[in-house]
């Protein structure tokens, strides 16, 4: 047997070993059924579906093209089972055999699937994902941990971030697998060391950060194992989980105490940036300074208002106006009493000439007289004298002494006056 030479050898490229694999399969299998769990399903923004069909043991790649899957009356979900009619083919430019999906009929969840749910919802019935349990983050920590594989890009990331952002903050890293088989016991048992030093104060922690970049969802399934999220249920620590990227939600998401959507995520919530920080104190800086200002403006307004006052201008003027007041208030006073006094005195005046007028002694002035028996009474009918009894009658300038010798009651009775000469007086005594 010979063997070829170089020069009698025609080697083929790769785009064209490539399509004669790719016209064997087309031809092998033009029409197929595939069974499997659909996994890493995403709708382009074309409007082409790609996703995986998985087993125990195999996956392979599926593309539902546009004009498929508008026929479909479903949209097939990450963990159902599905059965999928197409062609087989390979993909050239990834060298890549994948299915090209005309039709998919719904089978039910996949058991991995289905584990899935019943730990949430089991987890859930326990508390785990209570939102009242989860606990504030430090910001900025201290000391933080971070979990993950030190040879991944999300470490390196979430290093070089804190560095840019807050450099002060001391960063730990527990090296440990966050994926493959052994990977979630390797993540639970870094959670429960790192919790005993924190409680023993060997190695006091702020917060601790699960970081992994993306992947499918067989590469993120460490994070949704019991035992992952027991350990973050009962750690001392606050825990974030930022694993894979925004789309993919884990159990370690539900339980940690916050989620980040990527690594880089969980370190921009725990620390303020520094050159934002110092523009947001140079902010403040400015308001402060303006509202001191203000202050100031408002209060020398204030003083001025209160210097311009006459008070202030002419402290003695407010004295002087008062003195003035009381003079005033004393002359018009003054007054008032000499005004009240002349009335009064007026007033005496009227009530004296009254009275005066009333008095008994005006009267005997204008020719009237007062008779009174010797006893002081006074006589108002002569019914009661007796001749003989002795009266006294007052004038205006003395009384008179004199004796009853007649009495009469109407002065008809009585005679005629009769016209005395001088000298021819009756017997009567002046008193």
């Amino acid at each position: 047997m010979t063997t070829p030479t170089k020069a009698s050898v025609q080697p083929l490229t790769v785009s064209q070993l490539t399509a004669q694999v790719r016209d064997v399969v087309e031809a092998q299998f033009p029409l197929v059924w595939v069974v499997g769990e659909v996994s890493n399903f995403t709708r382009a923004s074309s409007g082409h579906w790609y996703f995986t069909l998985k087993d125990a043991h195999s996956q392979i790649r599926c593309a539902m093209f546009r004009g498929f899957n508008l026929r479909m009356k479903f949209d097939p979900k990450n963990g159902q089972e599905i059965l999928a009619r197409g062609r087989l083919t390979v993909y050239d430019p990834r060298g890549e055999y994948q299915l090209l999906v005309e039709e998919i009929q719904p089978k039910g969840l996949g058991s991995a699937e289905l584990a899935l749910r019943r730990l949430k919802e089991k987890l859930l019935a326990q508390g785990y994902f209570d939102p009242l349990r989860k606990r504030p983050l430090p910001r900025p920590p201290r000391r933080v941990a971070l979990v993950a594989s030190p040879t991944g890009a999300a470490v390196r990331d979430m290093i070089e971030v804190f560095a840019q952002r807050w450099p002060f903050t001391e960063v730990i890293v527990k090296p440990s697998r966050v994926q493959g088989e052994g990977a979630a016991s390797d993540i639970a048992a870094s959670i429960q060391l790192l919790n005993r030093l924190h409680i023993s104060g060997q190695l006091p922690l702020d917060v601790i950060v699960l970081g992994r970049g993306g992947g499918s969802a067989e590469d993120l399934w460490a994070f949704n194992e019991e035992q992952v999220a027991e350990a973050i249920f009962t750690s001392q620590i606050p825990v974030i989980s930022a694993v894979g990227h925004e789309i993919d939600v884990t159990i370690a998401d539900l339980v940690a105490d916050h989620r980040a959507e990527t690594p880089t995520a969980a370190v921009v919530a725990l620390t303020p940036h520094r050159e934002e920080l110092l523009q947001e104190l140079d902010e403040w800086n400015q308001r402060l300074i303006a509202a001191i200002q203000r202050r100031l403006h408002l209060l020398r307004e204030r003083l001025d208002e209160f210097a311009s006052r006459p008070a202030f201008r002419r402290p003695c003027q407010r004295i002087q106006d008062l003195e003035q007041r009381l003079d005033e208030t004393a002359s018009r006073l003054q007054r008032a009493v000499k005004l009240r006094l002349h009335q009064a005195g007026q007033k005496l005046l009227e009530y004296s000439g009254l009275l005066e007028s009333l008095s008994p002694l005006q009267v005997l002035a204008r020719g009237y007289s007062l008779t009174h028996t010797g006893d002081g009474k006074l006589i108002r009918d002569p019914a009661g004298l007796r001749p003989g009894d002795v009266l006294i009658t007052t004038v205006a300038e003395g009384s008179i002494r004199s004796l009853v010798t007649e009495t009469r009651r109407k002065p008809e009775d009585l005679p005629p006056p009769q016209r005395r000469r001088p000298g021819n007086e009756p017997n009567a005594n002046i008193v």
